[in-house]
């Protein structure tokens, strides 16, 4: 029997919203006693050195396999020019078997182009070469890639090595699949790494190739109890039969009813600002109700990437549908809705529906002078991640940050919810901790074991250097590990 007694340290109270100091006696990894003084002699005294303890922060919405490999890849978040594209593209080592470069985002440099097929063969004319956009919707390749990813349509000859929509999906999951098992396996552990760096202990991750394959799922499933920090698996893909067949008890992520705004792909009801179309459905709302039905039928939790307004009206329809035909507490997931008209926002709570958010990307392309005004108009980017609407809605909003989009850094969530772009959106940071914690917990069905630093409840704490309440200090705070089934885990 473990028994560990964790002192000198600031405990958060979710009723109350404020900290206490407080000692915690943790037994087994569950919370058996929180109390001013605790005297007891058979336990181990961890001594947190005043560090503020808030409930273990919960990022429930990650490519964490493709965030892991990327961060052992090439970033290009920082390039300017071409020139330092190719810069960096120089430095790679060409006797690997693929190359990746990601977090490329063409309307941030000079040129406000992605580097052509030529470019880059002038630089690795032999070994297959993805580059691929921040918003991960499209992406750039050489013709070492072009020429063994097996395209089901020939490649014009005017092709210049930009890939979208399908195409761009088949590219990534064709590099994806030619790593062997140890590379896949070192991807988890440095997302690991990263996120007990920032302050992480569990992870929703999607894995499959967004149709009918689940890619390395058992793999993962198999090495689950070699992690410290939780990775909770998402099978995604369509074939509901297979999700069943793994016990899994949810299916989808990135399964997608639209793309994105950076690629104009996003479903709209009205048109662009820069651009006279109104994106693309992925799907008919046949297929959707089918799928989501079959899902619903067999006990499954629906996640799906639903982006634009039109999308999000769609995906909400067939999970409505679902319900009304058979009530359930599934606790289906709105992934992203980045753009939501107004006339479903009373209905999403109604219906048990989960808003899974992004509240990065708020600050990294909101506001009236950012990326989404260029595409949406300022009125409607003004009207983007609608956190506090929702969650006046009665919406259960859940944080994430879609990391390898944004990074795996909750801390940095909390502040952007904070300070959104438009002050009708923003949260208090006390509903800004909650959308990280009691709601992850509640989408998982465990909102009665975490969520929350309570008596019976899991010891899962994230371990903070100063007062999360005080707003001066959210650009400031740095995790300084977790505590993860009564372990501190240091970064």
């Amino acid at each position: 029997m473990t028994k560990t007694l964790f002192t000198n340290c600031f405990v958060y109270n979710s009723v109350s919203e404020k900290f206490e100091k407080l000692q915690i006696l943790v037994e087994n990894g569950i919370i058996v006693r929180l109390a001013e003084k605790i005297a007891i002699d058979n336990a181990t005294i961890e001594d947190l050195e005043g560090s503020y303890l808030i409930p273990g922060l919960t990022d429930a919405h990650t490519h964490s396999f493709e965030g892991g490999l990327y961060a052992l890849s090439i970033d290009m978040g920082d390039v300017e020019c071409l020139d330092d594209v190719f810069d960096k593209l120089n430095e790679a080592d060409a006797s690997q078997k693929v190359i990746f470069a990601y977090n490329f985002d063409e309307n941030r440099i000079r040129e406000k182009r992605f580097p052509t097929m030529k470019e880059l063969d002038r630089l690795l004319p032999h070994t297959p070469l993805l580059v691929r956009r921040v918003d991960g919707h499209s992406c750039v390749i050489n013709r070492a890639a072009a020429k063994k990813i097996p395209f089901p349509n020939r490649l014009p000859a005017t092709f210049d090595g930009l890939l979208r929509r399908e195409e761009n999906d088949l590219a990534a999951h064709w590099f994806h699949r030619n790593v062997d098992n140890e590379t896949i396996l070192r991807a988890y552990q440095k997302a690991e790494e990263i996120a007990i760096q920032n302050g992480v202990t569990t992870i929703h991750t999607m894995l499959g190739d967004a149709e009918y394959d689940y890619l390395h799922f058992e793999l993962l499933l198999e090495h689950l109890p070699e992690f410290k920090v939780e990775f909770i698996p998402y099978p995604q893909m369509f074939d509901v039969v297979k999700a069943k067949g793994i016990n899994s008890a949810r299916i989808g992520g990135c399964i997608l009813a639209d793309g994105s705004f950076g690629s104009r792909t996003a479903a709209l009801f009205e048109p662009y600002a820069d651009d006279p179309g109104t994106g693309t459905l992925y799907q008919t709302d046949e297929f959707w109700n089918t799928f989501v039905d079959k899902a619903h039928d067999s006990n499954l939790q629906v996640g799906v990437h639903c982006l634009g307004d039109k999308a999000v009206d769609q995906i909400f329809r067939a999970y409505k549908n679902a319900q009304e035909k058979s009530e359930k507490d599934l606790r289906h997931q709105l992934i992203h809705c980045e753009l939501i008209d107004d006339s479903i926002l009373s209905h999403i709570a109604e219906n048990n529906i989960a808003c899974v958010m992004q509240p990065m990307f708020d600050k990294l392309w909101g506001g009236p002078e950012q990326f989404y005004a260029q595409a949406l108009g300022v009125e409607r980017a003004m009207k983007t991640n609608r956190l506090k609407t929702m969650i006046d809605n009665g919406i259960r909003v859940v944080g994430s940050s879609d990391w390898y989009i944004t990074p795996l850094a909750p801390l940095m969530g909390i502040e952007a919810s904070v300070n959104h772009h438009n002050p009708d959106e923003r949260l208090s940071i006390p509903e800004a901790i909650k959308i990280y914690t009691e709601n992850s917990a509640w989408l998982i069905h465990e909102e009665n074991s975490r969520g929350v630093i309570k008596e019976g409840y899991k010891a899962d704490f994230t371990i903070i250097d100063r007062d999360i309440l005080k707003p001066d200090n959210l650009t400031k705070i740095k995790a300084k590990g977790i505590i993860k089934n009564g372990y501190w885990l240091r970064p």
